[in-house]
């Protein structure tokens, strides 16, 4: 084997060094992407306060996180002019009221106007289940653990969303200010 690389001409060994390089470079630009696409709501979004509450507070698995439940999270089938089926995507319109973002209605296309979020439904039975993607918030270890007796007292996060309906949480407040 070592003798065949040694007869390899110089552009041989130019394909070679050029593969390597595009390969590491494809390579960086997928992580990169993976990476701002993560942030890019907290960057350029628009930011709303949804009411939480927890769900799981943490995994042994999974690292130190919290689960969230939202209020928009289970959507009335009577906010919906269309059925949908598990696994589809949906646009949930959202109003302020009271200092929280309330759900409006549940569309199969993004709406013309308004501020909406991108999920997808996880349930369909008397209510559409949805999941945004922002259902788990990580934190370091000993927040984790003063945020789970915390968050059964309620909370809101704090959420950017794009014109997309992609949706980032850039922040948790609880409600007796110990997150």
């Amino acid at each position: 084997m070592f003798e065949t690389i040694k007869s390899w001409t110089p552009l041989n060994k130019r394909f070679l060094a050029i593969g390597l390089a595009l390969t590491i470079s494809l390579q960086m630009m997928i992580l990169a992407t993976e990476y701002l696409s993560s942030i890019w709501p907290l960057w350029f979004g628009t930011p709303v306060i949804l009411k939480t509450a927890p769900l799981d507070p943490r995994s042994l698995f999974r690292g130190n996180y919290v689960r969230l439940n939202y209020d928009i999270s289970s959507i009335d089938k009577n906010l919906s002019q269309e059925r949908f089926k598990r696994g589809e995507v949906g646009y949930v319109g959202l109003k302020e009221e009271g200092g929280y973002f309330v759900a409006t209605g549940l569309y199969r296309e993004k709406p013309s106007s308004g501020l909406y979020i991108r999920g997808r439904v996880n349930r369909d039975g008397s209510r559409y289940r949805m999941k945004y993607g922002i259902e788990a918030y990580f934190m370091p270890k000993v927040k984790a653990l003063k945020a789970e007796r915390s968050l059964r007292r309620g909370a809101e996060a704090e959420v950017y969303l794009l014109e997309s309906g992609k949706a980032a949480i850039a922040g948790l407040k609880c409600n007796s200010g110990d997150c």
